[in-house]
C-alpha cells in the first residue's frame, strides 16, 4: 500500500508538473524587439528558458532599448469638449433714482451730432478702473472697441510707456523699453500715493534709456509729476527729439512761504537730518548712473544676464511742494503709427504718471486703469491732490468701477462696514470727478473646484454683492450686476466647461472676456437708447 501511495504521488507531480509547462507554453512574453519578428510574433517559455544564457547572441532592433534613465513617455490626454452655455437673461442696469447716467449719455448725443473741426477735436472720455479684469484690457478693449465704432475713435487713450510690469498688455498700443526704470505702484510694499490715475509711476535713474509706446495716434499729453521749477523731461517721436511742444505745470501741493532771511532746511546729507532737496542737476550725476555693486565669483556664475543696479526707493516727501506737469505737442502729427519715447534726468525729482494718446478725430476715448490685485480701498490711496487734478484735467464723462474680486474673503469683513466704507469712497470720486456719471459694476461670480471652498466663497459674495450694490445706489452711481449677468451664483463653473473662463475659476479666457464685454455694451446701450426716447419731445 505504501509502494502504491509513493507511485501515485509520483504520478501526480509528473502530470501537475507537465500540465503547467504545456499551460505557460500558451501565455505571451513581452515582445523582444527583433528584427525579424512580427508584431505578432510569441515566445514559448520554454524557448525563452533556454535562451537566457544567449540573450547576446540575438539579432538588436533597430530602436534602442529604453534605459533607466530615460522618462516613459505619457499620452496626452485631449481636452474635453466645451459645453456649450446657456444663454443667461439679460440683466439690466439700476440707476436708481434720477439718472445717473445723463452726463455720458448727453456727452455721446454731443459728439454723435458734433460737425466742427477743430485741432483739438471733441471726445468723449472714459476711465474704467478695476483688478485684474481691466488691467489686462481684453475685457475693456471690446467695450472700447463696440463704443468706438458706434460713436468714432479718439484713440488709444492712456498708456504707461516702459513696460512696467512685464504682463502689461493695451488692445491698442505697445509699452516698451523701461530698463533703468522703476515703477512704484499703490500694490507695492513702498507708496507714497505719488501714482497717476493707472495706479501706477515710473521714474528714472539711467537719462540713457528712455521709456517708449507705440500707437497710431497724432496726438498726445505727457503727464508727471515733479519738483516745482524742473526742467529734466525729454520727448522723442520716431527716434528724433521733438520739440514743438507746449508745457502746463499745475501747483498741486504749493511751495510754503517762508521769509528771504530764513535758513533753508538741512538736507537729508547733513547732520540736521530732514527730508533731501535737489538744488541742482548736477548732484544727480551719481544717481543718473550708479556705481554696480561688487558681485561675487558666485553671483557671476549663476547669473547669466547683469542685473541693474537700482537705488534705494525714496519716497516723495510728505508735504514737499508738488507740480503736475503736462507735455502736449502744439501742432498735430500726421495720423499713424508713431513711437514716442520720454527720457529723464531728473531721478526723484519727477515721476512720469502716463501718456495720453489721441487720434486726432472725434469719438471714445477709452482709459484702462486696472491694477492687478487692487481692492475697492485702493481708490483712497492716490494722493488725495493729485488725484484730484488728473481727474479735472482729464474731464471724463464715466467712470466705470470694477472691483470686489479681491475683497470676498478677506478677513474682518462685515456686510455694514463694507457699505459704509464704499459709500465713502464712492462719494470722493464723484466729487473729484466734477459732475462725470459713474458705473459700478459687482464683482464676476468666483469659483473654485473644491466644493467646501466653493460654498464659503458664494456665502461671502453673497454678502458682499448687495452691501456694494446699496453704496453705489446711495452715492448716486448706477450699478450693473455681473454674478446676476453670467446666471448667477456658481455660473462660473458652467463658464470654464464652456471654455469661456480659466481653471482658476476667477479669470476669463478671451472669448469669456468678449462675452462679458458684449453684455455690458448692450445694456449701456439699452439704457442710452431709453434716455433718448424719454429726452426727444412727443
Amino acid at each position: 500500500m505504501v509502494v502504491k501511495r509513493r507511485l501515485w504521488r509520483r504520478q501526480s507531480l509528473t502530470g501537475l508538473t507537465a500540465a503547467f509547462f504545456i499551460a505557460t507554453s500558451f501565455i505571451p512574453l513581452p515582445r523582444m524587439r527583433c528584427d525579424d519578428q512580427t508584431p505578432s510574433s510569441r515566445i514559448p517559455a520554454t524557448v525563452a528558458l533556454s535562451n537566457l544564457k544567449n540573450l547576446t547572441s540575438l539579432p538588436q532592433s533597430s530602436t534602442p532599448s529604453q534605459t533607466s534613465n530615460s522618462k516613459p513617455t505619457r499620452r496626452r490626454v485631449p481636452p474635453p469638449k466645451p459645453v456649450p452655455l446657456t444663454p443667461p437673461k439679460p440683466v439690466p442696469i439700476e440707476t436708481g433714482e434720477g439718472n445717473p447716467l445723463g452726463a455720458f449719455f448727453k456727452a455721446l448725443e454731443a459728439v454723435g451730432s458734433s460737425t466742427t473741426k477743430s485741432p483739438r477735436p471733441q471726445v468723449v472720455r472714459i476711465i474704467h478702473f478695476g483688478d485684474s479684469h481691466v488691467a489686462s484690457d481684453y475685457w475693456a478693449g471690446v467695450v472700447r472697441q463696440k463704443l468706438q465704432a458706434r460713436f468714432g475713435d479718439g484713440g488709444p487713450g492712456f498708456v504707461l510707456p516702459g513696460r512696467p510690469w512685464s504682463t502689461i498688455h493695451y488692445a491698442q498700443a505697445q509699452s516698451l523699453d523701461g530698463q533703468y526704470w522703476r515703477t512704484d505702484g499703490l500694490r507695492s510694499g513702498e507708496a507714497d500715493g505719488v501714482v497717476g490715475l493707472g495706479g501706477m509711476s515710473i521714474e528714472s535713474f539711467r537719462e540713457a534709456n528712455p521709456a517708449s509706446a507705440l500707437a497710431t495716434y497724432s496726438q498726445f499729453q505727457v503727464f508727471a509729476a515733479t519738483s516745482p521749477g524742473s526742467d529734466c523731461l525729454s520727448v522723442q517721436v520716431d527716434g528724433a527729439d521733438y520739440h514743438d511742444l507746449t508745457s502746463n505745470a499745475e501747483a498741486v501741493i504749493p511751495a510754503p512761504s517762508t521769509p528771504a532771511t530764513q535758513p533753508s532746511e538741512p538736507s537729508g546729507d547733513s547732520p540736521g537730518g530732514g527730508p533731501r532737496e535737489w538744488t541742482d542737476l548736477a548732484d544727480l550725476a551719481e544717481l543718473a548712473d550708479p556705481p554696480a555693486p561688487p558681485v561675487s565669483t558666485t553671483q557671476k556664475r549663476r547669473r547669466r544676464k547683469p542685473t541693474p543696479f537700482v537705488p534705494p526707493w525714496k519716497p516723495w516727501p510728505a508735504g514737499s511742494p508738488l507740480d503736475l506737469l503736462e507735455i502736449a505737442n502744439s501742432m498735430p502729427l500726421v495720423a499713424g503709427p508713431h513711437r514716442i519715447s520720454i527720457r529723464s534726468s531728473c531721478a526723484s525729482m519727477a515721476r512720469l504718471l502716463g501718456v495720453e494718446l489721441f487720434s486726432g478725430s472725434k469719438g471714445i476715448v477709452y482709459d484702462t486703469d486696472g491694477v492687478n490685485g487692487a481692492h475697492l480701498s485702493d481708490l483712497e490711496k492716490p494722493l488725495p491732490e493729485l488725484r484730484r487734478a488728473l481727474l479735472q484735467q482729464a474731464h471724463p464723462a464715466l467712470i466705470i468701477v470694477s472691483y470686489g474680486t479681491n475683497d470676498i474673503g478677506m478677513s474682518g469683513f462685515t456686510a455694514g462696514g463694507y457699505e459704509e466704507g464704499a459709500f465713502q469712497i464712492l462719494s470722493k470720486l464723484k466729487a473729484d470727478a466734477g459732475g462725470a456719471s459713474i458705473l459700478v459694476t459687482g464683482p464676476t461670480d468666483r469659483g473654485n473646484p473644491r466644493r467646501l471652498r466653493r460654498i464659503s466663497l458664494q456665502a461671502e459674495q453673497a454678502e458682499l454683492q448687495p452691501a456694494l450694490r446699496r453704496a453705489a445706489l446711495r452715492a448716486g452711481c448706477a450699478y450693473w450686476d455681473q454674478q446676476a449677468a453670467m446666471g448667477g451664483p456658481s455660473s462660473m463653473s458652467r463658464w470654464v466647461r464652456a471654455g469661456l473662463g480659466r481653471t482658476d475659476y476667477v479669470h476669463f479666457s478671451a472669448q469669456g472676456y468678449a462675452k462679458l464685454a458684449g453684455m455690458l455694451y448692450d445694456q449701456l446701450m439699452s439704457a442710452y437708447d431709453n434716455f433718448r426716447k424719454s429726452e426727444s419731445p412727443e
